[in-house]
């Protein structure tokens, strides 16, 4: 069984290079059978892993995405960086239910927990030696992140309510091209229908953030680089 195992990992392992591999490779490459390979990929099958075939001369397997996201096989290098990212997020700032630094948390504690006992020593050395300042800036959804940056991929046009500093609530049409994450904030720079002009917003300002489905044609940054554009001063509102 430990060398089933060990065989499954060492396929994984592979296949989350992300390209395709002939059937002949991976065999080579795990001192196996094509017939013990085919029974390596059903066991993954089972265990969720979407790994798609393309039978025939020059056939080939590769991981696909699936519905929900499967273990990944990191090796030491990757878990410890992994976790200390996750731990420095975790601590920069005060955690809020549901928010970004509350998902690094659970995260982090996921990981740790599955670390063997020499990662878990020199991560928890890594997190006892690191000091990371801690603000009271707001923190961000995960979830609002995730559908602005989809909405930005897609070259579609978003709505919400912006506050601004005054705390006063206008809604907002725009075309959303970047996010900026400087100085522990997060914002949404787009070119703003209403206003007919480029504008950045402050992203824990952005209330019942919608998706409207229409596209809008790509446009030139004012500058270089949308973060270059907010230092400038000439969008921060």
């Amino acid at each position: 069984m430990a060398d089933v195992t060990k065989r499954m990992l060492d396929l994984l392992a592979a296949l989350q290079a992300g390209r395709a591999f002939s059937g002949e490779e991976l065999a080579t490459r795990l001192e196996v059978s094509p017939r013990t390979l085919r029974r390596d990929v059903e066991r993954l099958r089972g265990y969720g892993y979407p790994v798609h075939a393309r039978p025939g001369p020059g056939g080939s397997y590769q991981l696909g995405a699936g519905r929900r996201m499967p273990p990944l096989v990191l090796d030491d290098e990757e878990a410890v960086a992994t976790v200390v990212s996750l731990a420095v997020l975790a601590a920069a700032t005060y955690s809020h239910p549901g928010g970004l630094n509350d998902a690094a948390d659970r995260a982090y504690g996921k990981i740790d927990d599955l670390l063997p006992r020499r990662l878990r020593t020199r991560v928890a050395a890594l997190r006892a030696s690191v000091e990371a300042e801690r603000r009271p800036f707001p923190d961000i959804a995960a979830e609002a992140l995730g559908e602005i940056a989809e909405a930005a991929a897609a070259e579609e046009i978003i709505v919400f309510d912006y506050i601004d500093a005054h705390g006063v609530s206008t809604q907002r049409r725009i075309e959303a091209h970047r996010q900026i994450h400087i100085d522990r904030r997060w914002y949404v720079f787009g070119w703003d229908l209403n206003r007919e002009d480029w504008r950045v917003f402050r992203t824990d300002r952005v209330k019942n953030m919608r998706r409207t489905g229409r596209h809008y044609a790509p446009r030139s940054l004012p500058m270089d680089w949308a973060l270059a554009y907010l230092r400038a001063g000439l969008g921060d509102i």
